[in-house]
């Protein structure tokens, strides 16, 4: 055994690209990509050159239309400020051309083939902050799935329909397609749009760049789901949710998975955090909204909820705005009332993005409807993992997440027990306690509590930083609580609140609202 872990410590010193992104084709993306921005919207400009010029967008790819300045428009405004003049753009640059129809396009409310079909000229529509992003509801009480109001961007996927449906949605026909988006079938005269929009300029500059530095350094850090134990006809989010950990488990993305029914209770530490998921609450609380919480740069967030993106320009409504105000650099949402089954399905998000996928590819591959009510917020042609998983050894505390994502990946197949040994090992070798941490982690996600109790504590033992101490002993207390030894987790939160090294920490807060939680 001694020589089979010194074998695979070596082997993650090296850590040599381990999952490439399934060696998919390539794509240059950023010559196919039109910017949009509203010359009546103060900054809009800018901030349209600035991520040009950062992604390195053809100059003439820059498209100024007037338009409201508010949130929301009319179908008639749409039609007229945005969608007419974007289709005559599109067929007097040539970028788009009239002699090959649409073909078989599943449709639904209406809508018929066009006689626009891109010529691999533009695939990538990007709407900057200050176009509008609603189209409000025209008709009176209209039946369930045949509301007339929609996110401009989605409809804006389906520029290609000469009559698009103004009630209910389309059927997308990208949906979980294995294929990259310029290799896809039947997507002839769709576009991939998302939006590079938020409370502030600042904000925008701050997403685009986060995304740019997250791909040439690598994301590295840890995924939260958290669930809220929904079932019937909620069941199917409860599952996405549950895939996306097991496919971040798979990849050696470390997860912790909140099982409770209510949110993530505020100050609770979540450091490092590349991926959030999870619902079902109507405004950003709990963890996520404390203060001191930020996202690591480049992380991308969402909470599904039906009006998640309702408001996307303020930094306390909603979650859209706020979750990029917390620091993610991608978020996704809902302008209006969707229907949970055509929402994005985080499973299959996931699993294209961690395949390699674009933001944008990954989250229309994950979307059943077009012309709906679904958005993209963040730079599409973000790519995360379009390098492959495990290509980056990180450095300072990437490291330990880098260490673990090897071995995790080094040692695929391998019994469970094997894997956590070798990581325990290499720990203690080490002394790395956040490594110690990550194991008891996965030994959690799998509800091995009594393994992972073990960990943590093992963990405590080999660290004198009290920031640290404190996450690992609320993160004990939590699973002491769920091992139903609700009495040995009370004494647990009472001894940090009594111990004078944590009063400082903002996370103590966070063991007081548990131990109230529990009955004091």
């Amino acid at each position: 055994m001694t020589s089979f872990l010194r074998h695979c410590c070596i082997a993650l010193l090296a850590l040599t690209p381990l999952l490439q992104a399934q060696h998919l084709p390539e794509w240059d993306a950023a010559s196919e990509t039109v910017v949009v921005f509203n010359p009546d919207f103060p900054g809009s400009p800018e901030l349209a050159a600035y991520y040009a010029a950062r992604r390195h967008i053809p100059k003439d790819h820059l498209i100024g239309l007037r338009c409201s300045k508010e949130d929301s428009m009319s179908r008639g405004e749409f039609e007229a400020q945005l969608r007419g003049p974007l289709l005559q753009l599109f067929e007097s640059r040539h970028w788009w051309s009239a002699d090959s129809p649409l073909q078989n396009k599943a449709r639904a409310g209406g809508g018929s083939p066009s006689t626009m079909a891109p010529l691999n000229k533009v695939r990538v529509l990007v709407l900057m902050r200050g176009v509008p992003f609603q189209i409000r509801r025209a008709a009176q009480k209209p039946k369930q799935s045949q509301e007339d109001e929609a996110s401009v961007d989605s409809e804006l996927t389906a520029l290609g329909l000469t009559s698009p449906p103004i009630q209910g949605g389309l059927r997308n026909p990208y949906f979980d397609q294995p294929s990259r988006f310029p290799h896809a079938q039947n997507t002839s005269g769709l576009l991939i749009v998302g939006r590079l929009d938020g409370p502030d300029d600042a904000m925008v500059r701050r997403m685009v760049d986060d995304a740019i530095v997250a791909e040439d350094t690598g994301l590295l850090g840890r995924a939260v789901i958290d669930l809220a134990q929904k079932s019937g006809v909620y069941q199917d989010g409860e599952d996405w949710l549950r895939s996306s950990a097991e496919s971040f488990r798979k990849a050696g993305i470390p997860v912790f998975l909140d099982r409770s029914a209510e949110l993530l209770p505020p100050a609770w530490p979540l450091p490092d955090t590349i991926l959030y998921f999870g619902w079902y609450t109507d405004h950003i609380s709990g963890a996520l909204a404390s203060p001191t919480f930020r996202f690591k740069p480049g992380a991308i967030a969402c909470h599904l909820h039906s009006f998640s993106a309702s408001s996307i320009r303020s930094p306390d409504k909603a979650w859209a705005g706020p979750l990029l105000s917390h620091g993610a650099a991608v978020t996704f949402g809902n302008v209006h009332e969707p229907y949970l089954a055509l929402t994005l399905h985080f499973d299959i998000f996931n699993r294209r993005l961690l395949e390699g996928f674009t933001i944008g590819e990954a989250a229309w591959n994950a979307t059943p409807a077009l012309s709906w009510m679904n958005i993209v917020l963040g730079d599409p042609l973000y790519r995360p993992f379009g390098k492959g998983i495990g290509t980056k050894l990180g450095e300072g505390s990437d490291r330990d997440y880098a260490l673990y994502q090897g071995m995790l990946l080094r040692l695929a197949g391998e019994p469970d027990g094997h894997i956590k040994a070798a990581l325990t090992d290499f720990a203690e070798k080490r002394q790395r306690p956040r490594l110690l941490e990550l194991t008891a982690l996965l030994a959690a996600l799998q509800s091995k509590l009594p393994q992972a109790l073990d960990l943590l504590e093992h963990a405590e033992s080999t660290t004198k930083d009290a920031a640290e101490l404190l996450r690992l002993r609320l993160y004990r207390a939590d699973l002491l609580r769920r091992s139903e030894n609700a009495g040995s987790a009370r004494s647990l939160l009472r001894e940090v609140l009594k111990d004078a090294r944590f009063n400082d920490q903002p996370a103590r807060a966070a063991a007081d609202s548990l131990l109230k939680d529990m009955g004091g």
